[in-house]
């Protein structure tokens, strides 16, 4: 993976744009001897204009050296967070998903009310969409918690497999909302063959910007 960043480092565009740099400076040379060797000795050429391209030149080599730098700094920044990415490894994460993963044990999703509720309710679907659980919910406003534990409306155990969270919500005058939804689950993989690492998290993949919470179990 080290390898595979570094040369994508060495192909950055501010190495581009050195190499453009040194070929037109190369034809500038070309043109600057060919001139001078065909001048008019009873009228040479002005040596300013030279001077002044020379100069240019330098300042945009300088740039160009900037650029690398910083290319080199970001990625170096990269390589640290993607090394450090495997340590969350095994450890539980809350994301803004609505899906989550039951291997017997049931899922822990959150919701969060940012508007007054007057009937609220929680509906767990299996992947076809059918409905396998509800009850009420919390009205007031802000963040609660919902564990369901994998059991049926009629308190059987459910097969394993991925159950979405759906949340029927009204206020006082009869309009729907949507509180947000989020779940807990734990990371068991990390995919690191990019600048910015995707953790799967129970079924879902998520970028780390999307990772609210780290839980660390034990």
């Amino acid at each position: 993976m080290i390898d595979a960043v570094t040369a994508a480092t060495a192909n950055g565009a501010a190495a581009q744009d050195g190499k453009k740099l040194a070929e037109d400076f190369d034809d500038f040379l070309v043109l600057l001897t060919t001139q001078l060797q065909n001048q008019d000795p009873l009228d040479p050429m002005d040596s300013g204009e030279f001077t002044q391209q020379l100069v240019s030149f330098t300042g945009v080599e300088q740039q160009i050296q900037q650029n690398q730098n910083l290319e080199l700094l970001a990625n170096l920044s990269r390589l640290q967070n993607l090394a450090s990415s495997a340590s969350y490894l095994g450890t539980d994460a809350l994301t803004i998903r609505d899906l989550g993963d039951h291997n017997g044990t049931g899922i822990k999703w959150q919701y969060q009310n940012t508007a007054v509720t007057d009937v609220l309710t929680l509906e767990v679907r299996n992947s076809s969409g059918d409905l396998v659980y509800s009850e009420t919910g919390e009205t007031g406003l802000g963040f609660h918690d919902f564990n369901w534990d994998g059991l049926d409306d009629n308190g059987n155990l459910v097969e394993d497999g991925n159950y979405k969270l759906q949340i029927v919500a009204k206020n006082d005058d009869g309009d729907e909302i949507s509180p947000n939804i989020f779940v807990q689950e734990t990371i068991t993989a990390v995919d690191t063959s990019g600048f910015e690492p995707v953790f799967t998290v129970g079924p879902n993949a998520v970028g780390q910007t999307e990772i609210l919470e780290l839980i660390y179990n034990g």
